[in-house]
């Protein structure tokens, strides 16, 4: 995702307020997208495909393993920070990746055991859910507050190795679905929690990120903080 301009303390932006809110509401929609592509059986989204097939495999809630995770990621972050000033600045994604697990956790509690039937009906909630996590992930950028503890490890990899980003993010969802799917078959001798909605999102989510950039700077926020 992108990265907060700290170049200004955040409370000094004139539209700062906005600017939060936009945040929450980008972790909740995010949260909801998640939730919808794992009631597909179709195989979770990339940015969640590894805690849940742990949630499966723990009896854990999908929230509480999301925020397990994401935690060991902000360590991970720590570890390889340069900058020892920026740990602060990491600091900030903890709230919101608690967030994003606590929304993930209401909202299949929310859901209960509704669930879509029919390999058409999958497929469309897999889109649907794929689109979502996009329009999610474009308000987090504009919201340019903080991140997500997976988009924060893999800014700190690119930093600290000096390999453009948009091949660390790449190399890091293949690392991480390709876990996910190891994990699964390795704890159940089948895919439980991922599968073809999983390679899916993956394919297809920087095409939803860009058209809902467009959206989101033409007919949202015009004074955000993302550049289309």
């Amino acid at each position: 995702m992108g990265k907060p301009d700290r170049s200004i303390p955040l409370t000094a932006r004139p539209t700062f307020r906005k600017d939060m809110v936009e945040m929450v509401v980008s972790v909740f929609v995010l949260s909801l997208g998640v939730v919808l592509t794992v009631k597909a059986g179709m195989g979770a989204s990339p940015i969640v495909s590894l805690p849940t097939v742990l949630s499966h495999a723990t009896g854990l809630s999908m929230g509480t393993m999301i925020f397990i995770v994401y935690t060991l990621f902000i360590l991970v972050e720590w570890a390889l920070l340069r900058d020892r000033g920026r740990i602060v600045l990491t600091l900030s994604q903890l709230p919101f990746s608690m967030l994003f697990s606590l929304f993930v956790d209401i909202i299949v509690w929310m859901l209960g055991d509704w669930e879509v039937t029919g390999d058409l009906g999958r497929w469309i909630l897999v889109i649907v859910g794929t689109a979502v996590i996009g329009f999610g992930c474009v308000l987090e950028i504009d919201a340019n507050i903080s991140m997500l503890a997976d988009d924060g490890l893999v800014l700190s990899i690119s930093q600290f190795t000096g390999v453009r980003l948009d091949k660390v993010m790449l190399i890091f969802d293949v690392c991480f679905v390709a876990s996910a799917f190891v994990v699964s078959y390795a704890v159940f001798q089948d895919f439980i929690g991922v599968g073809l909605g999983t390679i899916f999102a993956g394919l297809t989510l920087g095409l939803f990120v860009r058209f809902f950039t467009k959206v989101v700077k033409g007919y949202i926020r015009k004074d955000g903080n993302i550049s289309v």
